[in-house]
């Protein structure tokens, strides 16, 4: 059968010409009744069928001698398309349209089905089995228009003609296919930074590789080498009104004293100026890190201290990563790494107070804390050849996720604190907020951990958590760690399958590495349109 078909329509006149057929069953929707005026029984063209739109085309036999005309059986046929259910659909979603003809296949046999060049760009295909034609696709693109039924019959010349060459009869039927809703999302450009600009997105990656210490001091084993993956993405919910990204991440090493340092930050949607506590929140927290635990710190403290920190591993390494509390505080007690740790967070907030302040100095308006409001997760880690092993202390405040992945080459995960819920949906911690400044609340976040080897630690912001840890409970569950490193990370999520591989591939760079990321960071989850970022530090000697 060729594909290209003229178009034919009978007449009212010829319709009811035979007295056993029923008047035309109403679609409810005048697009889809029929001309009344014949059309042009000549072949169309290749070009004429492109322009005919979507189309299903099939033929149909009749049986020997049968002597009913074509409109009888034009009315059979349209009844059944009339009785399916042509449903709207959307795409990206399976979709399939079922056509039963069995109440009359003693009379006729449907044959050689198949859809039009433009319904099958669109995703559409036909196929029948018996006496039941399916038209399924997983839409491309969204459709609102008719879809038409041609057919013929291929028992010779028509009744009704009388010529040789059996015109094709032409039935619409509307057709609706809802755009993706991811399509109906705006990407506006930011209409006003407001003095406090940044970039839709980053994407950075970098390897470490480690050269010897100083004599005199704890060494960082010069074999051991790490990769840092980092991206951040604006979120739909902001790009759609053009709001600007609030999240950030940063990260710097120090290979001469082996000292590592990550951090996530997520400005609160609500403050004006949170994209700038997010940055000031994490280059601050690091710069003072790193400025503290120098050469100078770890020659006079850290090997006077080396004692202590193998007690304490040996401890955390027996109990699984989970001691008890009150024996985590003693510990925390001894060593000088809290008060590091506290004035670093400390020197974060005030940074930013110092930040509200030079804004209404400049008299452009008046900048309060809590414009800058952030939530901060952050991480000094170092690897120790007199422990054999990484020690790492983290910094946990607010919503968002961290966690240390196989830990000591098994299938356990360390996360690196707990989520801050509020007492409503929606509500979390701050460190702009002046109740958690102070040493206790500081040092309750605290976690120091230990382990002989790691494959990844993974630091993401609540863009991250929302879709695939979606309660506090999840966020601190190791299975669900491993399942959304192991397979969401590859495979992607569950409404899209754009998985990152690349972050598993040896074979191209970090920053290479990073920009897969940055795509994946697209995925597509109903309900959860914030700024995304996640940093991820791979173990290289793994």
């Amino acid at each position: 059968m060729t594909s290209e078909y003229a178009t034919y329509r009978p007449t009212p006149e010829q319709t009811n010409s035979d007295s056993s057929v029923q008047s035309q069953p109403s679609s409810g929707n005048t697009s889809a009744q029929l001309s009344a005026t014949p059309q042009s029984d000549e072949p169309a063209s290749s070009d004429t069928l492109k322009e005919k739109g979507l189309a299903i085309v099939f033929n149909y036999k009749v049986a020997d001698g049968e002597e009913r005309p074509d409109s009888y059986f034009y009315q059979q046929i349209t009844s059944r398309i009339d009785a399916a259910n042509i449903p709207a659909g959307s795409v990206g979603v399976p979709y399939e349209i079922v056509i039963d003809f069995t109440q009359i296949s003693k009379d006729l046999h449907i044959t050689d089905s198949t859809q039009n060049f433009e319904l099958g760009k669109k995703g559409f295909s036909v196929t029948v089995s018996g006496e039941v034609m399916k038209i399924a696709a997983t839409p491309r693109e969204s459709i609102d228009d008719v879809i038409k039924f041609c057919f013929r019959c291929e028992n010779g010349k028509t009744k009704i003609t009388g010529k040789d060459e059996t015109p094709y009869f032409e039935y619409p039927k509307p057709l609706l296919i809802n755009p993706h809703p991811r399509d109906l999302w705006q990407n506006l450009p930011v209409k006003d930074y407001e003095g406090y600009q940044n970039k839709d997105y980053d994407a950075q990656g970098v390897s470490v590789e480690y050269i010897p210490a100083k004599k005199g001091f704890a060494s960082a084993t010069p074999a051991k080498s790490i990769e840092v993956i980092a991206a951040s993405q604006r979120g739909r919910s902001h790009a759609h009104v053009g709001k600007p990204r609030d999240d950030c991440f940063y990260f710097d090493f120090d290979k001469e004293t082996g000292w590592n340092f990550v951090a996530v930050a997520d400005g609160a949607g609500s403050a004006k100026y949170s994209r700038k506590g997010a940055e000031i929140a994490c280059q601050t927290v690091i710069s003072k890190l790193r400025s503290a635990l120098s050469q100078e710190f770890n020659k006079t403290y850290i090997n006077s201290d080396l004692q202590l920190l193998l007690q304490w591993g040996e401890e955390f390494v027996a109990a699984n990563g989970k001691l008890d509390g009150s024996r985590e505080n003693e510990f925390l007690a001894k060593t000088k790494l809290g008060d590091v740790f506290h004035q670093s967070v400390y020197a974060a907030h005030v940074a930013i107070v110092e930040e509200a302040k030079k804004r209404n100095a400049e008299k452009r308006d008046d900048a309060k804390t809590k414009d800058y409001h952030t939530t901060l997760l952050c991480a000094a880690f170092r690897y120790f050849s007199e422990l054999s092993g990484w020690f790492i202390v983290s910094y946990w405040v607010g919503d968002g996720g961290a966690a240390i992945l196989r830990w000591n080459k098994t299938e356990r995960v360390l996360v690196l604190g707990e989520p801050d819920g509020g007492e409503f949906a929606g509500q979390t911690r701050f460190l702009t907020m002046p109740e958690e400044i102070n040493a206790a609340p500081i040092r309750k976040r605290l976690r120091f951990s230990f382990c002989d080897s790691f494959e990844a630690m993974v630091l993401v912001t609540d863009g991250i958590t929302d879709p695939f840890f979606p309660s506090e409970a999840a966020v601190v569950d190791e299975p669900r760690w491993l399942e959304f490193y192991n397979d969401k990370l590859k495979k992607g999520c569950d409404e899209e399958k754009n998985g990152c591989k690349e972050l598993f591939d040896e074979a191209i760079s970090p920053q290479e590495k990073s920009e897969a990321l940055l795509k994946w960071l697209d995925f597509w989850s109903k309900g959860n349109h914030d700024d995304r970022t996640i940093l991820v530090v791979k173990n290289k000697e793994l």
